[in-house]
């Protein structure tokens, strides 16, 4: 018994390394400064093969692939931290006032704004915003304790509430892209991989990055992050993509 308790707690010490290992660094292929404040977080639209990206200041910014401003458009009083566009629309969401507004993807003139009611603290709100068509529905997700991954249906309703605090510090970014859920974690540096049905973790990459807010995949599927503090932003190779 004493021999069993003694192999089993030394394939457990050994195990430790080799569980670590399966977390692999992803290392960018390169950077760029930009010239926008505290880009909180970004988005790539296949329409019109732009990004979107938004800051604390409350400005939406439209950019090109080197993430130049092409427009502007600014909302007083709020704190932009998501981003989110389909074909028609740019939906930008205001943390400390729980608001996602909505503006038309040519004009980026608002279109109207709703209010998603949440307890937590002001800077502690709404992070992360996206679609999974897998479910038909939009997904908010706030920043840590809890981490909460509200479902919302086509009329912004709230239909469920998954709590994800398990699974990493905090979310900065959400972005469905090739039949995924990819979430970004700016307290462990750390990008993962969802399944967007039961919003299990398939896998996770670690990313040498300071303060990664941000998170879009461009036309060629490669990984674009946005850093707020550092106003930069990182480009990765897809480690999927071969």
């Amino acid at each position: 018994m004493i021999l069993k308790k003694t192999l089993i707690l030394g394939l457990s010490i050994i195990s430790l390394p080799l569980c670590a290992q399966k977390t692999p660094k992803l290392k960018p292929i390169k950077s760029i400064s930009v010239s926008i404040p505290e880009p909180s977080d970004i988005c790539y639209n296949t329409k019109t093969n732009t990004f979107f990206i938004v800051s604390d200041n409350g400005i939406l910014f439209e950019t090109d692939g080197d993430c130049a401003v092409l427009k502007t458009v600014k909302q007083k009083d709020t704190d932009f931290e998501a981003v989110y566009s389909d074909e028609n629309f740019v939906y930008a969401v205001d943390e400390s006032n729980r608001t996602i507004y909505k503006y038309d993807i040519k004009s980026l003139n608002l279109i109207s704004s709703v209010v998603i009611s949440y307890n937590g603290g002001r800077n502690k709100g709404y992070e992360s915003f996206d679609f999974n068509p897998q479910k038909n529905k939009y997904l908010l997700i706030t920043e840590s304790n809890p981490i909460l991954l509200l479902e919302l249906d086509l009329d912004f309703k709230i239909t469920a509430q998954i709590d994800l605090s398990d699974i990493a510090s905090d979310i900065s970014s959400a972005r469905y892209y090739n039949n995924y859920l990819w979430l970004l974690s700016d307290e462990d540096m750390m990008l993962l991989k969802i399944d967007p049905n039961n919003y299990k973790v398939i896998q996770k990459w670690s990313l040498p990055v300071i303060n990664p807010e941000g998170l879009a995949f461009d036309k060629n599927g490669n990984i674009l992050i946005s850093c707020d503090d550092m106003q930069r932003v990182y480009y990765f190779n897809n480690p999927e993509k071969k």
